[in-house]
Parts: C-alpha cells; sequence; structure tokens
C-alpha cells in the first residue's frame, strides 16, 4: 500500500492542489470542484484520511475509488480538465489555466497516465487530503 498525499486550496470556483508521492516528489497537479460543505456531487472531498480502491467504472474504465467520504459515494480519480466536469470527483492535470472565466487543468491525461503508473492497480492505497 502506497501513501499519497494531496494538497489543496479552495477558490470561489475550483480547488486545486498537488498530489505527492510517499516520498515527497511531485506526481501531479490536481483539480476539483470548489468546497461547499461536502455536498454530493459539487463539493470536493473534505480534509481527512482515504482508502484508494482499485475499481473498474463503467465509464472511465479501471481506476481508483476513494472510499469512506462521509455522507458520499462513487468518489473516481478520472481524467477531466475542469471542475465543472466533475461531480464531486478528482482530476489529475499537468498544470494549470483558464477556459472561458474558469480554472481548469491541462494535460489530464499525461498526468493521469503518470499517475496510475505509479500505483499498483490491484491493491488498496491511502490517501491524505490536506485543506490550506
Amino acid at each position: 500500500m502506497r501513501a499519497l498525499k494531496l494538497i489543496t486550496f479552495s477558490v470561489n470556483t475550483a480547488t486545486i492542489g498537488k498530489l505527492y508521492d510517499e516520498s515527497g516528489a511531485l506526481i501531479c497537479h490536481t483539480i476539483e470542484r470548489p468546497w461547499l460543505q461536502n455536498r454530493v456531487n459539487v463539493s470536493c472531498i473534505p480534509a481527512g484520511t482515504y482508502d484508494l480502491k482499485p475499481v473498474n467504472s463503467p465509464k472511465f474504465g479501471l481506476t481508483f475509488e476513494v472510499e469512506s467520504v462521509v455522507g458520499r459515494t462513487h468518489i473516481l480519480i478520472h481524467k477531466a480538465n475542469r471542475p465543472s466536469e466533475l461531480h464531486g470527483c478528482i482530476a489529475p492535470i499537468s498544470k494549470f489555466g483558464v477556459f472561458g472565466n474558469e480554472w481548469a487543468g491541462m494535460s489530464s491525461k499525461k498526468a493521469y497516465d503518470k499517475l496510475m503508473s505509479t500505483l499498483d492497480k490491484n491493491e488498496k492505497h491511502q490517501l491524505i487530503i490536506e485543506r490550506n
């Protein structure tokens, strides 16, 4: 089991972060919806320690689900570029930008592939989320 640390902060339209491996090396940046009191499908994930379980999503294929978020289920890590494309999930991204008036991520596929290549897809891992 590997432990990942996600350090994030929220602005009005997004939560942006950096995802590190257990040695402290940056894996990728992330983007989520803004903090909206953990409301289902519209809020980022609260700070805490969670398990990442490998799942085969009908829509996104092999990925990881963030387990044990109070009041929430089916929180996935998957490719996306804008917070509006997410329903409470986490999108790995390579860098930040702006599309229209919305914070967005660039090169989500590249960042997602890098993250997936660092994790054993047959076992659970740990995700520690810290909010700044």
